[in-house]
This record gives structure tokens, sequence and C-alpha cells, in this order.
């Protein structure tokens, strides 16, 4: 429904909502999801337990996107990109630890969750 068609039926003023573009930077999207990061493997830029907010897509990009997904059960998250022969490249956030390489023939046991967009870092403070 839209904020115009809101209308007080309990005799209070109707919502004052923000002008909408003061949100243009945030998904058009209607779900995204939230997730904890399971494992040390993108660290130092995430570690185990930090909190992702995940927008669905169905396409790994050209760029190097940090991407959720699934291979064979077993959930990932990696900087991902699709090689020119179809392979996608699966990189860690630690150089030192390099990259692993699906083949094209393989690609599709790929099962995208989404992009994460974003971290909120969760760390103990005690």
């Amino acid at each position: 429904m839209a904020a115009s068609n809101i209308t007080s039926t309990t005799g209070r003023p109707a919502p004052i909502l923000p002008d909408p573009a003061l949100f243009e930077h945030f998904s058009d999207r209607a779900t995204q999801i939230t997730g904890r990061m399971p494992d040390n493997s993108m660290a130092p830029k995430i570690q185990e337990g930090d909190l992702l907010q995940i927008e669905p897509c169905d396409e790994i990009g050209t760029g190097g996107a940090m991407y959720a997904f699934e291979i064979d059960g077993r959930q990932y998250v990696r900087s991902l990109t699709r090689g020119i022969g179809g392979e996608v490249i699966a990189y860690y956030a630690d150089p030192v630890r390099g990259s692993d390489t699906l083949p094209a023939s393989e690609a599709h046991r790929i099962k995208l969750i989404g992009r994460v967009v974003g971290v909120l870092q969760y760390r103990s403070v005690i």
C-alpha cells in the first residue's frame, strides 16, 4: 500500500514519512537474508560469527563481488568471479590463501544464496 493511501482511523495523525530520496542507497528488493559467517575463511575482512546481510541474486557477476553460496549442501562466503571460459574463481580475503577454481563443467553445482551487501562485525566486549 502506498504511503499516500494510509489514513488514520484512531484519531491519531497520519505518520510522517521521510522523503524517498533519503533511501536511494537502500535495496529495492523485497527480501534480504541475514545470517552469521560460518567460519574464518574470509578473515581478516569477515570473522566467524559476523552478521551478514545478503541480497538474493541469480547470477555471478564479473566484478568479483562477495557472495554466499552452497555447494553439495555446504555453505560458503567468498568473492566470486566468472572467468572467460565459464569457470568460477572463488577468492579468499587473505591473498596468501589465494583462490579456488571450479571448472565450467562443474559450475552448475553452485547454488547462489545471494550477494553480501553488508557486514556487522560481532565482537565480544567482555
